[in-house]
């Protein structure tokens, strides 16, 4: 039942507790990650994650460390042999597609993490699931302005401001978003606590690639860096399989 604590007005610590508590504790018992999806810990539980499904949304699917870490300003995501949990969560999408059953473009999907501002659980969580469309729709029109190096998109998304890179390459493997932001912003842990991080999948040419999204709170009015505003997790990008 834990897992009903992620939707509503879950306490800042009910998402750690599912992981910790509730799914840890069953798979050391009975094998079985339930409620989450799965857990991997090749390397002990320092290094692992586990994978939650919204009980709400379907589509949406949450990268959560098996260490406790409380969000992007945790000092120990720039410590070598840091577990990839971006590139990890990427491969959520194939629970995505299962779920939707069929499969889902690259492109209508996208990956993000909140500020310490504008997250509601104080345990490290990566989301994954559908763009918006008109953040996708904006994207594709903007990609031509966006180099390899951090810089202002040309206008603003969602009514914020918000820098971007990409990178090419098919996998998120390797990106490590959330150093690329604090090694071009020049900032501490401390510090990236009021920025948030997205991850989009793009193409330029026939070449696979990634749109990384960055904004911090108080650039704009009522701007708390709460990324995942990107992301939509009802899919309302995807055709609808209900007749199916």
């Amino acid at each position: 039942m834990g897992i009903f604590m992620l939707v509503g007005c879950a306490r800042s610590d009910a998402l750690w507790g599912v992981v910790d508590k509730v799914c840890m504790t069953n798979y050391q018992q009975t094998s079985s990650p339930a409620p989450c999806q799965q857990i991997y810990m090749p390397e002990g539980k320092a290094h692992g994650f586990s994978v939650i499904q919204n009980p709400r949304y379907p589509y949406h699917f949450i990268l959560v460390p098996t260490e406790k870490l409380s969000g992007i300003e945790s000092p120990e995501l720039a410590a070598e042999g840091r577990t990839d949990y971006f590139g990890y969560a990427w491969l959520m999408r194939r629970l995505l597609a299962y779920q939707y059953g069929a499969p889902v473009p690259d492109d209508r999907l996208g990956l993000a993490i909140n500020s310490a501002y504008g997250r509601s659980q104080n345990q490290l969580h990566i989301h994954l699931t559908c763009l918006r469309e008109d953040v996708r729709r904006q994207m594709l029109a903007e990609r031509p302005f966006i180099t390899e190096e951090w810089q202002p998109l040309p206008d603003k998304l969602l009514r914020y401001t918000w820098y971007a890179r990409r990178v090419m390459q098919p996998t998120v493997m390797g990106i490590d978003p959330i150093n690329s932001v604090a090694s071009h912003f020049h900032l501490t842990p401390e510090q990236l606590a009021e920025w948030g991080v997205a991850v989009i999948p793009t193409t330029y040419g026939k070449q696979k690639g990634f749109i990384l999204l960055t904004t911090k709170r108080g650039w704009d009015r009522n701007n708390r860096a709460s990324v995942e505003a990107l992301l939509d997790k009802e899919c309302a990008i995807l055709p609808s399989r209900s007749s199916d």
